[in-house]
């Protein structure tokens, strides 16, 4: 099947957004950014991270400081977090610091803070989190009348929407590529075929698509048995099954090992095997019942946040994510829509994309913000 008919080609579209974590923590302001600073532009300002001085500038004309971090123990704690790449923890920090402006009524706070979790999100490929994130910062920025804050927040909307729809693109050239190997094998032309197996595997892995990352490991496995190299193959086929027995697809990871039996797999190895499976099985439904009791706190928060018990809501709100926080690195190896359903999505992402920026560049340019408004423009050229 050519599913190029489908997606357009490309180049990828990167988000550094860690970097709004430590343009959130280091907050200094200099004569102006570097040749190879990346802008951040949050609330009524704009900020740089400039990675020659390892600091971030402070530009604008209403650079309003008001959301630095209130307490230095909570500064602290989130770099610490961000050197260990424990960004759960960290977006639980972040909540806690939502929750403090919430008690203090600071809604211009709240408001970019919100914005932080959604490009934190966002990098993370939780989108659906993000938007919730980002829709609340706009509703904030809306309310109090922000509009430089309402156009950044649209701004990052259009964001997310493109990296979504280009995510799908790039799903769907690996599906398209694992599809030519397969027929390449088949025919038995042999060339290449294992250089272009592990590049399907890093990108699926890359956008987190493990069902198809484990369907490419398992096509390398049948390919090294071809000729006869037994330890590879054995070894791709472990892949393949940790990869589904992450996902929760324990039957298929069982008839992998089931398979190696046949072969005459040693009983050491396979006992090794089915231990590390099941250990991995066990781990994706600890995280199901963690990611089932932060959704129970999150339907409180809603409740508590509707009646206006905002201090209430908000700390039902962080036991959410700290139960988040508690699965471990594999919860992200959930099982994910067919390739040509997210792809049809993907189109529906476009047009999102599309007006989202078209509301923040019409608010940049009644600002006066022609900097942003040009910059905002620009993004125009990744909807594909």
């Amino acid at each position: 099947m050519n599913v190029k008919r489908l997606i357009p080609q490309s180049s990828t579209v990167g988000f550094l957004v860690t970097v709004a974590f430590l343009g959130f923590l280091y907050i200094t302001k200099d004569d102006g950014p570097g040749p190879d600073a990346m802008e951040i532009p949050v609330g009524g300002f704009s900020r740089y991270y400039d990675p020659k001085i390892s600091k971030t500038v402070i530009t604008g004309t209403k650079a309003d400081i008001s959301i630095q971090i209130d307490q230095l123990k909570l500064d602290q704690k989130i770099q610490d977090l961000i050197k260990t790449s424990q960004f759960k923890q960290a977006r639980v920090t972040l909540l806690e610091l939502a929750a403090l402006a919430v008690q203090q009524k600071n809604k211009n706070k709240l408001s970019n803070i919100m914005l932080l979790l959604g490009k934190v999100a966002t990098n993370e490929m939780e989108f659906d989190a993000a938007e919730v994130y980002l829709q609340e910062a706009l509703d904030i920025a809306v309310k109090s009348g922000d509009i430089l804050a309402e156009a950044n927040t649209y701004q990052q909307l259009g964001k997310l929407h493109i990296r979504s729809r280009e995510l799908a693109r790039i799903a769907g050239n690996a599906y398209e590529n694992l599809w030519h190997v397969k027929n390449a094998i088949y025919r038995g032309e042999f060339r290449f075929v294992e250089d272009n197996l592990r590049k399907v595997i890093d990108t699926s892995i890359a956008i987190q698509r493990y069902g198809a990352a484990a369907d490419a490991y398992e096509t390398l496995a049948r390919f090294h048995r071809r000729f006869h190299d037994d330890y590879q193959a054995q070894s791709a086929a472990l892949e393949a099954a940790k990869l589904y027995a992450s996902s929760g697809q324990i039957t298929r990871s069982r008839a992998i090992v089931s398979a190696l039996e046949q072969e005459g797999v040693a009983a050491s190895t396979l006992s090794r095997m089915n231990a590390e499976i099941t250990d991995l099985f066990q781990q994706h439904q600890n995280n199901i019942e963690q990611t089932a009791q932060a959704r129970d706190y999150q339907m409180l928060y809603r409740y508590y946040n509707s009646r206006g018990e905002y201090e209430r809501a908000w700390k039902l709100r962080i036991l959410a994510g700290k139960s988040l926080a508690k699965t471990n690195a594999r919860s992200m190896y959930s099982r994910q829509a067919d390739v040509l359903a997210i792809l049809y999505s993907s189109n529906f992402e476009m047009d999102k994309a599309r007006d989202y920026l078209n509301q923040a560049s019409n608010l940049f340019a009644m600002q006066g913000e022609d900097d942003l408004y040009a910059n905002t423009q620009d993004m125009h050229s990744l909807i594909y």
